[in-house]
């Protein structure tokens, strides 16, 4: 069943078209990662699901309702989490304060601290710990964490490895794993191409704002992915998602 679908989508940055005309969509349970180089849009794509960014064109459709002029509260409500760049977690808060403040916005469901704990075990022992006094992995760990308190159909990962320390981001996306296992529908940012090709069911690669490849991982090859992540030719593999 689809869960979100976007409909020819732009976005803009001042006068810098960030998003140019994106169509896809995402089914319930998926996983879909978004890769491109640095200024290909990915993040503004995020942002403008989530609704911190106001798009200049085209829709969003969730769960069959029409999201494009909602504020983001209101989404959050229906079930969409975002887990921004940069973690942006309060600094002299512990970790389960951090996580108790998203309950207040989100929606009623399983999600708890304890559940939390069970899904990050790493932060077991940190709980009573300040955020700023964590490793950017564990940081990484509690902002997720913050944003499945929400209780959210669809999550949305930026940057999930940005600044990490390898053993960092294999702990993360351990935990990661697990979420996908569950059934949890996740859209993620991430530069690291092997990462993303390992969890994500679907690939879809932005150039310049607009997708230039788009399929299942299990059908592309790297050599593809590569081509089109760095606009060595376009046209190759190009869909609608």
């Amino acid at each position: 069943m689809t869960l979100l679908a976007i409909e020819q989508l732009d976005a803009r940055h001042g006068l810098l078209q960030a998003v140019r005309d994106v169509s896809l969509v995402v089914d319930e349970g998926e996983t879909v990662a978004l890769v491109g180089a640095n200024g290909a849009g990915k993040t503004t794509l995020l942002r403008t699901i989530a609704g911190a960014h106001r798009p200049v064109g085209g829709r969003i459709i969730f769960d069959g309702a029409d999201l494009t002029g909602m504020p983001a509260h209101r989404r959050v409500r229906l079930g969409i989490a975002l887990v921004p760049e940069g973690r942006r977690l309060f600094p002299d808060l512990t970790v389960e304060e951090n996580l108790l403040t998203a309950i207040a916005a989100g929606r009623s469901g399983p999600w708890n601290v304890e559940r939390v704990l069970e899904a990050f075990p790493l932060l077991r022992p940190l709980r009573k710990r300040q955020a700023r006094l964590l490793s950017g992995g564990e940081q990484q760990a509690t902002a997720i964490g913050r944003a499945l308190m929400c209780n959210p159909r669809l999550l949305l990962l930026d940057e999930l490895s940005l600044g990490l320390a390898p053993v960092a981001v294999d702990a993360v996306y351990s935990s990661v794993r697990s979420l996908i296992a569950a059934g949890t529908t996740i859209v993620l940012v991430e530069q690291d191409l092997s990462r993303a090709m390992a969890v994500a069911s679907r690939i879809v690669c932005l150039l310049e704002g607009r997708v230039v490849l788009a399929g299942r991982t299990s059908e592309l090859s790297r050599d593809q992915i590569t081509t089109a992540y760095f606009g060595l030719h376009h046209g190759v593999g190009r869909e609608s998602a």
